[in-house]
């Protein structure tokens, strides 16, 4: 008699190594010139099985993608709780915003590499909104996250925000993460030949956090 709870768990640990598998090679590739056999053979599992889990390439990426960033978000909650966020003024919240984003360059460049080829990838596959829903809500959580530090400058003054709140926010992700990932990818080559750009990301984020707060801080 099969053990319905062990089936779970084994299938549970398939679909993981599945994914974890698929983020190593794509992370250290790019997502296009991966194939899902390659992927079944990092992850020692057949590609007949590998085809229970996700019937297509898209499937399997958008996952990964969406598993990135849930689990990036549970780490930038502990930080943010461990340094009691609440208590911030927006000028301190947004530049924690801002080091989260630096952190990810120091820690987890191969997250960065990901995520400049997942954008141009679900675009090229033509991906429909109900595919992408998972991911977009992974990612809509920062722009809740965000929506604090909006709340609070709104109160205390300590932000200049002179645009609307998506848009500062789309702006400053793009710019933040943009940089932050061409940096990962290793397609800005500083001239003193360092490949480590964070202070690159720490000028760019005090020449933001200078543009918002000005002499507020």
């Amino acid at each position: 008699m099969r053990d319905a709870k062990k089936d779970a768990i084994g299938m549970a640990a398939r679909r993981e190594r599945l994914l974890e598998a698929g983020f190593r090679l794509m992370s250290a590739r790019t997502i296009e010139a991966v194939t899902l056999q390659q992927i079944a053979d990092e992850a020692k599992i057949g590609i007949a099985t590998l085809y229970r889990y996700f019937k297509a390439k898209p499937d399997l990426v958008i996952e990964i993608g969406t598993n990135i960033w849930k689990r990036y978000y549970v780490e930038v909650e502990k930080e943010y709780a461990r340094l009691n966020g609440p208590a911030m003024n927006a000028a301190e919240e947004l530049e924690f915003f801002l080091d989260s984003i630096i952190e990810l360059y120091r820690s987890r460049r191969d997250v960065l590499r990901f995520n400049r080829n997942f954008d141009t990838y679900v675009q090229h596959e033509r991906c429909t909104a109900a595919q992408m829903r998972p991911y977009n809500d992974a990612v809509a959580v920062f722009a809740k996250k965000f929506h604090t530090v909006v709340r609070k400058a709104r109160k205390d003054g300590t932000i200049d925000i002179r645009v609307s709140e998506p848009q500062l926010f789309v702006n400053l992700l793009y710019i933040m993460v943009s940089v932050a990932g061409k940096y990962a990818e290793g397609l800005v080559y500083p001239p003193d030949g360092e490949q480590d750009r964070t202070d690159g990301l720490l000028m760019l984020k005090r020449m933001i956090l200078d543009s918002l707060t000005g002499s507020r801080r």
